[in-house]
C-alpha cells in the first residue's frame, strides 16, 4: 500500500496545518500524525504497556505534542518522535539520539502498516524541514528526522 508523507505548516487555528484539528475531521480519517515528543514521555510511552503507562505518556504537549493523546487511542492515530529532553531540545546527532529517533519511526512504520493508514503528516518549517519551534534541536538532529519520516514513504 502506498503511504503518502506530507509535510503540514502550522497556519492558524482551525485550518489545515493545525494538528490538533486535522486529527478530529473527516477529510483525514485514513491519515496518521507524527509529533515532536520529548524523550520523557517518549519512554513512558514505549517502555510501558498500556494500561500501565504513567499519566504523561498520553497527555498532551505544547505545539504539535498536543497530538500526543492520540498515541492511546485504538487505532493509534498519532506518535511521538523525540526531539530533546529535559526541556531542550537535542545538541547534537549522538548515537543515543538516533537510536531513539529509528525506535519512534520504527515503531511509527509498524503502527502505518498494522493500520493501513495511507497518509502521514509532520510539522513541516515550510521549507522542506521539520517544524520544531517548542524544542530547538540541532540541524543535524532536524535533518535525520525528516529524512526517517520520508523513509515511511516507502512501507
Amino acid at each position: 500500500m502506498a503511504v503518502q508523507v506530507i509535510g503540514s505548516v502550522f497556519q492558524g487555528v482551525g485550518k489545515p496545518g493545525d494538528c490538533g484539528w486535522m486529527v478530529v475531521q473527516d477529510a483525514y480519517k485514513s491519515a496518521f500524525f507524527i509529533f515532536n515528543d520529548n524523550e520523557e514521555q517518549f519512554l513512558d510511552f514505549h517502555d510501558h504497556a498500556a494500561g500501565a503507562r504513567p499519566p504523561g505518556a498520553c497527555a498532551p504537549g505544547a505545539g504539535n505534542g498536543v497530538l500526543r493523546p492520540w498515541q492511546c487511542e485504538t487505532p493509534p492515530r498519532a506518535g511521538g518522535i523525540p526531539t530533546g529532553s529535559h526541556g531542550m531540545g537535542y545538541a547534537a546527532l549522538t548515537p543515543k539520539v538516533q537510536a531513539l529517533i529509528d525506535r519512534a519511526v520504527d515503531a511509527i512504520a509498524a503502527t502505518i502498516a498494522e493500520h493501513g493508514f495511507t497518509e502521514v503528516y509532520y510539522s513541516s518549517d515550510g521549507a522542506g524541514g521539520l517544524g520544531a519551534s517548542t524544542f530547538a534541536p540541532a540541524q543535524e538532529v532536524k535533518d535525520y528526522i525528516v529524512a526517517q519520516i520520508a523513509s515511511l514513504a516507502q512501507t
